[in-house]
């Protein structure tokens, strides 16, 4: 999920995004972890476990923002989008993870019943997981987040090329039309497909991320406006993003929640993302840009394909916590730097923006 952005003559990553990263996958490993309230982890562990489906709403938001981003500055650069290059530069980045991890999964079927059907399999290899509506497999089903980013990777460049002088415009009303397909969709759940929305009841998120890239383009000091790097807003923020999952866990008024509820949760977290890139002695800067939370950052795809396993099934050490966590962080780290890196070095043939 990381870009490289080019500032100046050097390739560098944009500051803390690996921090959020980090977090994001931190808390979908806690959403994961199927042991309940009898094991010895603390309370604050099962309220962080019910709310940590919003570390996909992070990771959403930060590849709306950085492919946006990436885009605007290359066309700036060179005057064009290379499309082709563009995707062959995300094929090198998700598929051969991704795919290693299928294979494995279909030959560690011969060993213990995963219950992963040709379905299964085929949304899984096309992408489609989200649309899936039946009951996915618990080792595939993770990849309903990454079809959506997939399908967001289809078309956005087609509509960043018609529209480049309307982005804004176009954004926020693809943004709405989220708004109201989770809202009809609620109470007309058969219409759930004819309207598209399994890609668009989340599409929002990479929506409102993809309106920060713009506005970090067009207006990168807005990054360092005191007012907004305060920290009364952003614990606001913060609160807001708890309140409102708070809500939509325990579905308190949902004809407001629903429709809304997760675009105003990408607005906070766009909000601290802009407000926490741009160098600080605050301690947020410095924890998002910690050696070892970085590190974390760098592997989350790598974690977020590898976990699902570790999470469920016969009940090996290696399914217990928190022998399951150090087994994610081993099997990621080997396919990161193992098998991963060198289709990474291969990208940097076609980066979009070898310029400056």
């Amino acid at each position: 999920m990381a870009e490289i952005i080019k500032q100046g003559n050097n390739n560098k990553r944009i500051s803390s995004l690996d921090g959020f990263r980090a977090i994001s996958i931190i808390l979908v490993l806690i959403n994961h972890n199927p042991y309940n309230k009898k094991s010895f982890l603390p309370t604050i562990y099962w309220t962080l476990a019910h709310y940590g489906y919003v570390g996909v709403t992070i990771f959403f938001v930060i590849s709306g923002l950085l492919i946006t981003n990436l885009l605007l500055k290359e066309q700036e650069a060179t005057g064009r989008i290379d499309i082709k290059n563009f995707y062959i530069r995300r094929v090198l980045r998700i598929f051969p993870v991704f795919f290693l991890y299928i294979f494995f999964v279909m030959a560690w079927g011969n060993i213990e019943q995963l219950g992963v059907t040709n379905s299964d399999l085929l949304h899984a290899f096309t992408f489609t997981v989200n649309f899936n509506l039946k009951n996915t497999n618990w080792f595939v089903g993770h990849f309903w987040s990454l079809s959506v980013e997939e399908q967001f990777y289809i078309f956005w460049p087609l509509i960043f090329f018609l529209f480049r002088k309307k982005l804004k415009i176009v954004l926020g009303i693809l943004i709405v039309y989220s708004c109201i397909i989770r809202l009809i969709t609620y109470q007309y759940p058969e219409l759930e497909l004819p309207l598209l929305s399994p890609f668009f009841a989340s599409s929002d998120s990479i929506m409102i991320g993809a309106f920060g890239g713009v506005l970090l383009f067009e207006n990168a000091a807005i990054c360092k406006l005191k007012k907004a790097n305060s920290y009364i807003l952003q614990i606001i923020s913060i609160a807001l993003i708890l309140l409102l999952l708070c809500s939509q866990h325990r579905n308190y008024l949902p004809f407001i929640i629903i429709p809304i509820g997760n675009t105003f949760i990408s607005v906070a977290i766009l909000f601290l993302i802009l407000t926490n890139i741009s160098p600080s002695n605050s301690i947020a800067f410095k924890l998002l840009n910690n050696k070892f939370i970085v590190h974390i950052g760098v592997l989350s795809y790598s974690i977020y394909v590898w976990q699902q396993f570790f999470m469920k099934g016969e009940l090996h050490i290696w399914r217990v916590f928190p022998f399951s966590f150090v087994a994610i962080y081993i099997v990621s780290l080997i396919s990161y730097y193992l098998w991963e890196m060198p289709f990474l070095k291969l990208r940097k043939y076609f980066l979009a923006t070898r310029f400056g």
